[in-house]
């Protein structure tokens, strides 16, 4: 594997596409959850704050069979680490 890139689903120019993307991914493995956990209007207004503050998002879930999934995003500039942003990718 070289780089990050085969582990960066997509790339936003604006937060609030950032947002709706986590939306979708949590929309993905709702129906998994055995229990409701945080409200996802919650976590995205939550999610909304964060990454318009440059703070990473991620969110854990604990999936039947004892899976875990993550789904996240990250800041890049980040609020907290002044590394450059590792790459850059065309928009799809």
């Amino acid at each position: 594997m070289k780089g990050p890139g085969p582990r960066v689903a997509a790339t936003f120019e604006e937060v609030w596409l950032a947002v709706v993307w986590l939306a979708g991914a949590y929309g993905r493995i709702r129906a998994e959850l055995p229990l409701p956990g945080v409200l996802l209007e919650e976590r995205l207004e939550a999610a909304l704050d964060l990454l318009s503050r440059g703070v990473d998002v991620r969110w854990g879930e604990w999936l039947p069979d004892g899976r875990f999934v993550t789904i996240g995003v990250a800041c890049c500039p980040n609020r907290h680490l002044p590394h450059p942003c590792p790459m850059r990718r065309p928009a799809r």
